[in-house]
């Protein structure tokens, strides 16, 4: 009798499941031929105990080796390695020459696609001023539990094929309840479409909306990557100048008289680059001005859930009477940007066509994971750790402030803003922001070049954002620091 018992070595506190690690065991001893093809293996029960293990482990085990094809399982018989056993090696197309590496560029032509500049990321483990959330704070083994215990429901499994285009109808629920709660938007689960993260939800509006020629307002300066999505469906974007107040509605309103305006875009919360807030009457007066003259909103509340003066002023889509906005937000810049997901809120019959067009790109979201933030959303857990982070990101705001204010005061000017993770910085024109940058990164701090500001605006700026929510404290005074020192 082969000597099992000998040959399967058993780790409990591996990662991988024990069931696996008999499977691929197994699978060794036929590879090195110590068991050949035809052979019979000992029964679930037998072999259970001599592994000491339980028997449905064994029996998960023979399962998934007959799965592969490496054993036949014949009721009342016994199971035996098969005869023919899967093949190691796949088989080279006739004739064809033997490959040296993967090809380093395409046969045929492919044309250069310059709509929007090639992705740049600053290394992992560096410290930078970027604009986000501070990913040490997520409740990463609270969501890891609850996506785990999600995937082990057998009441789930249906769900895991392919669902509804709209997204989680449980996270829809929920998010309707908490939008409605916190924004007066007086919504339903059906005004509600899931998308990974508000990027998504803007190109399927733009798609949805937009023609070659329709004209678009913005803001300048505005947010890059929002007019590269207008942009490449063809439509001309026209950049409305933003002052202490937000966007001007006196030139909305005049742009609007003489040109037939397809759409607005606007981040009337934190203006998006600058911060500024929209005050109340502007809202009204672009409300009203799209209500005169049809024109779609298109309103990016990016995050809503970090103001730190007073109560936040509502949304046009809480004050909207005849559907003339769309709101778009998202957890991936509040929550945690791997989570990937974002929304849009708009009546029914543009989701319809939004969902239509959905799926010639991605037919759904991540069921298990819309799922988890949902109940998370029920759970109260979501409210709980916004909480948590306004609390710490007001201090880190108050602290990168008066951090700016006491060293570089003479060589950036800044406005404290109100809500947020970041500053608008405009720097002194005797410190290039590219060179800045470069030299930053030397020292081991990542800023932006300002680059992505400039091709958002008709003036030139040497201003970026700089985010202070993903530093702590003594992170904060590092940066300072090294700004301070470039910058003599």
């Amino acid at each position: 009798m082969f000597p099992w018992k000998s040959v399967i070595n058993i780790k409990p506190t591996c990662n991988v499941p024990i069931y696996l690690q008999i499977a691929n065991q197994i699978v060794c001893q036929i590879n090195e031929s110590h068991v050949q093809p035809g052979s019979r293996l000992p029964g679930s029960r037998a072999m259970s105990d001599l592994l000491e293990v339980h028997r449905k482990t064994v029996v998960a085990a023979y399962e998934d080796l007959e799965a592969q094809g490496w054993i036949e399982i014949h009721p009342s018989k016994g199971a035996f390695v098969h005869t023919k056993l899967p093949e190691r090696t796949p088989a080279r197309i006739a004739e064809a020459p033997i490959k040296k590496g993967f090809p380093g560029k395409t046969g045929f032509e492919v044309k250069p696609y310059d709509n929007i500049h090639a992705p740049g990321y600053a290394p992992p483990n560096m410290i930078g001023l970027h604009d986000g959330p501070d990913l040490r704070l997520v409740p990463t083994q609270l969501i890891s539990q609850t996506y785990k215990s999600i995937l082990t429901r057998r009441s789930h499994v249906p769900h895991l094929r392919y669902y509804e285009v709209e997204g989680n109808l449980y996270l829809r629920q929920q998010l309707s309840e908490h939008l409605n709660e916190s924004r007066g938007l007086q919504t339903t689960p059906e005004n509600i479409f899931i998308t990974r993260g508000s990027q998504m939800g803007i190109f399927l509006t733009a798609a949805i909306l937009l023609q070659p020629g329709d004209i678009v307002l913005s803001g300048d300066p505005g947010y890059y990557y929002a007019e590269r999505v207008f942009t490449h469906f063809g439509a001309k974007v026209i950049r409305v100048p933003v002052d202490q107040h937000g966007m001007r509605t006196d030139v909305v309103k005049e742009i609007c008289e003489k040109q037939c305006v397809r759409m607005l875009y606007i981040t009337p919360h934190h203006h998006f680059p600058t911060t500024v807030t929209l005050c109340a009457e502007r809202r009204m007066k672009l409300l009203e001005i799209a209500n005169h003259c049809n024109i779609a909103i298109l309103e990016d509340d990016y995050d809503y859930d970090f103001h730190y003066e007073s109560s936040p002023l509502l949304p046009l889509a809480s004050a909207d009477q005849n559907g003339m906005v769309i709101y778009v937000g998202s957890m991936s810049k509040t929550f945690a940007q791997f989570l990937r997901i974002g929304f849009l809120v708009a009546p029914t019959n543009l989701l319809h066509e939004i969902g239509r067009l959905r799926q010639m790109i991605d037919v759904q979201g991540d069921y298990a994971m819309e799922q988890t933030i949902g109940e998370l959303f029920r759970l109260g857990e979501i409210k709980r750790h916004m909480k948590k982070a306004l609390k710490i990101y007001k201090q880190r705001r108050d602290h990168f402030c008066d951090l700016l204010s006491n060293e570089l005061a003479d060589r950036i000017q800044f406005k404290k803003p109100e809500g947020g993770m970041s500053i608008w910085a405009d720097f002194d024109p005797a410190f290039p922001l590219p060179e800045l940058s470069n030299a930053a990164k030397k020292q081991g701090l990542a800023i932006s070049n300002g680059s992505v500001y400039n091709k958002a605006s008709d003036r030139g700026w040497n201003a970026c954002r700089l985010g202070f929510a993903g530093l702590n404290l003594e992170e904060q005074e590092f940066a300072v620091g090294v700004l301070k020192e470039l910058m003599k």
